[in-house]
């Protein structure tokens, strides 16, 4: 027994194998505290973004990273870049009754009693034309029948569910789910905000209501391009969809 022991320590003590597994686990470690103790001193989820889109050119540029703190809204002002989420939201109207279906981390699958039984919202899915983004709803539990199958609905459509009429208003989510909006406050109401990308011809249809509760914080610092590192890798192993083993979906300011 000894023996084994003994050899089971040689093994370890000359393994480059576990040795690069134990730096590489303690990367992570270190990596993952230092971002818990930075969002607790800057008092945000979110002290740390990359930017990933050509949206707020010149001012950012895409692979900067960028340093997030929490403000109260009303520190907010006109000019700020803020950073915030946009969370799945559905409005839709059942026999003229308006409904909206809201996601968020205490609620990931919001749902609401109506006169056509218990909606839920499930998944908003964007299409590349923005005014006809779809919606799982799912009614007591089930996907509506459209025609002859269950299917997602899709905004700007009215349908007979239940022999009662619903019109899909308004849905929107993330663009690149789980990545944060970073845009310019353009303008502060009492109880929103609204926003637009620098390098943007006009603002994304969740643009004109940015709430409160929505907000990570403002940017206070840019370290240039060092997220271009995890960018290219990503792009290169075809993370967002595109072909892997190019580099074909990095976009620059130009």
């Amino acid at each position: 027994m000894k023996q084994k022991i003994h050899r089971f320590r040689e093994f370890v003590d000359e393994s480059r194998f576990l040795d690069e597994t134990y730096f590489i686990v303690l990367s992570v470690v270190l990596a993952f505290g230092i971002l818990q103790t930075l969002g607790t001193g800057l008092g945000t989820e979110k002290p740390v973004v990359t930017v990933i889109s050509t949206s707020m050119c010149p001012a950012l540029h895409v692979g900067d990273i960028l340093l997030v703190e929490h403000q109260s809204f009303d520190e907010l002002s006109e000019g700020d870049i803020v950073v915030y989420d946009v969370p799945d939201t559905a409005e839709f109207e059942i026999n003229g009754n308006e409904y909206r279906l809201r996601a968020s981390d205490s609620d990931s699958t919001p749902s609401v009693n109506t006169s056509i039984g218990e909606v839920e919202l499930i998944d908003v899915v964007p299409a590349r034309n923005r005014d006809k983004d779809q919606v799982d709803l799912r009614v007591n539990g089930e996907k509506p029948v459209i025609g002859e199958s269950r299917s997602n609905l899709v905004e700007g459509e009215t349908y007979q569910i239940n022999g009662e009429t619903v019109r899909i208003n308004y849905m929107t989510d993330l663009p690149y789910e789980g990545v944060p909006i970073v845009h310019r406050v353009v303008e502060k109401q009492d109880e929103y905000l609204e926003t637009i990308g620098d390098n943007n011809p006009s603002q994304i249809e969740f643009e004109s209501n940015v709430q409160p509760d929505q907000i990570y914080g403002t940017v206070f610092l840019n370290v240039p391009r060092l997220g271009l590192i995890k960018i290219l890798g990503m792009d290169f192993v075809g993370y967002s969809g595109d072909r892997p083993f190019v580099i074909d979906n990095t976009p620059s300011c130009g």
